[in-house]
């Protein structure tokens, strides 16, 4: 590593750590409305004194993340990454970003409680859209590989609520929970798809099918391709800027 890639290296982790420290931070639980299980959320506000309403921004994390503390949805890289980008961007908006148990799936084909996580996530968007300052015309939806499984099914089961969304890292038809999930419906949704162009799980030879079926339904879309991602490459950082400007750009 040579001096100056060094201290480019040093200097974006301190920004990065700065960043950090710098965001409102708070650790919640929204309890879905039956009682029968929590969600427990980290809740981040940028530029909350400028004029209007909020943005609302949903964050659903990758599995590594998945526990009970509330905790490490907030060390993923990509979690970072947004977080940077609405915070440099002067964007007013509330980052909001729940933890999956261990045991489930943010895109489910059983419902353990009596109801899809997929709908308890719902229920909490709602639920804090109507008791705080939120822009209802600018709700989106971010995640990716395992995170982006549940986008791709809220904008199934939701079709006309967001803005936009960002299922970056994963195709729409996974194993098992293919079924719950219609590029039909998905298709009524503005959609940025991303993908690592030497992704063996889900690269461009896996999304291609699926960027032209929703081509054909007419979708309002934008494909991206980074060049030289693996899988997990591309997990480390699913939100290019291109792909941020685009998604924020969307009104419902």
């Amino acid at each position: 590593m040579n001096i100056e890639h060094h201290r480019w290296l040093r200097n974006a982790t301190l920004a990065m750590m700065l960043l950090c420290c710098s965001l409102q931070l708070s650790a919640q639980e929204f309890k879905y409305h039956n009682g029968t299980m929590r969600l427990p959320y980290k809740e981040v506000g940028f530029h909350q004194d400028k004029p209007g309403k909020s943005a609302l921004v949903l964050y659903l994390h990758p599995r590594q993340a998945r526990g009970h503390k509330n905790e490490t949805q907030e060390k993923v890289k990509a979690y970072q990454m947004l977080a940077h980008y609405l915070d440099s961007v002067g964007m007013k908006a509330v980052l909001l970003a729940p933890q999956c148990e261990e045991a489930r799936h943010w895109n489910e084909y059983s419902a353990p409680l009596g109801k899809y996580l997929s709908d308890v996530v719902k229920d909490f968007i709602d639920d804090y859209a109507a008791n705080h300052d939120i822009d209802h015309t600018r709700i989106f939806a971010l995640g990716e590989s395992f995170g982006a499984s549940g986008v791709w099914r809220l904008v199934t089961d939701y079709p006309t609520f967001f803005a936009a969304a960002m299922p970056a890292v994963c195709s729409p038809k996974l194993p098992d929970l293919h079924r719950f999930v219609s590029l039909k419906r998905a298709a009524k949704t503005p959609l940025c798809l991303v993908a690592g162009a030497n992704d063996e799980v889900y690269g461009p030879q896996v999304m291609e099918e699926h960027v032209s079926e929703l081509q054909k339904r007419k979708c309002d879309m934008k494909y991206i391709v980074m060049p030289g991602k693996k899988h997990y490459q591309a997990c480390d950082s699913p939100f290019p800027t291109e792909g941020l400007d685009w998604l924020f750009g969307h009104k419902r």
